[in-house]
């Protein structure tokens, strides 16, 4: 009996240190590839100083204001110069869209809803550049340039080049702005990620020959 009981004994012992052993090799290479993946995501590469540049931002600021700004997009292009300008306060929004064709008065009083969306939803041509901004955004024609106070906000200056986009980058300038297309200009993105002060030239080099040129400029000035 006392025989039998040391086998088992035995038995047991050796299905533990086997199960252990086939434990430490599953568990090993999964921390591995965890670390490994940690360590290769672009986010753990990003720069911890660098300012996430939204739009998304802008729009949230307006719709749902904290503070006072004034807020002023603009848009030229051959065919069109669009204007929009407006003073954005917590409870009320004042200002006015134009362009070659109109002038479209906007007001807006949060206690009224209908008025406040229908104020706010004027100034949402700026949703229209999101596909300009994602081109260059975290690439290597964004550079940063420095720090200071702009607008009345704490924000970092990027310069904007596609002309130092690395390899894959210019492969893809290249198929979405054609051959000699571009986007230059420089912006100031304060730390929610808005960008406060825009200048941005942006051209399209068409297979047609025809070159299609638009000039971005936004501004949010605090009050």
């Amino acid at each position: 009996m006392c025989a039998n009981f040391r086998v088992r004994c035995s038995v047991w012992a050796i299905t533990v240190c086997v199960l252990f052993s086939v434990l430490g090799c599953k568990l090993g290479p999964s921390r591995d590839r965890k670390e490994e993946k940690t360590a290769s995501s672009p986010a753990a590469a990003k720069n911890s100083n660098d300012f996430d540049l939204d739009l998304n931002c802008v729009i949230e600021s307006i719709q749902n204001p904290a503070e006072a700004f004034h807020y002023t997009y603009k848009k030229d292009t051959e065919d069109n110069n669009l204007i929009q300008d407006a003073d954005i306060m917590p409870d009320t929004i004042s200002g006015s869209s134009k362009d070659k064709y109109a002038t479209r008065e906007i007001k807006g009083v949060k206690s009224d809803k209908q008025s406040w969306q229908t104020a706010w939803t004027s100034l949402m041509a700026i949703s229209g550049m999101s596909s300009t901004i994602a081109l260059v955004n975290h690439s290597s024609a964004m550079v940063r340039e420095g720090t200071g106070k702009m607008n009345g906000y704490d924000a970092a200056q990027y310069s904007i080049d596609t002309s130092r986009g690395n390899t894959a980058e210019a492969g893809l300038y290249k198929a979405t702005l054609g051959d000699g297309g571009f986007e230059k200009g420089t912006v100031w993105v304060n730390a929610k990620g808005c960008p406060v002060q825009l200048s941005l030239d942006s051209e399209m080099h068409l297979k047609n020959g025809t070159i299609a040129k638009q000039h971005y400029e936004i501004q949010m000035v605090k009050k």
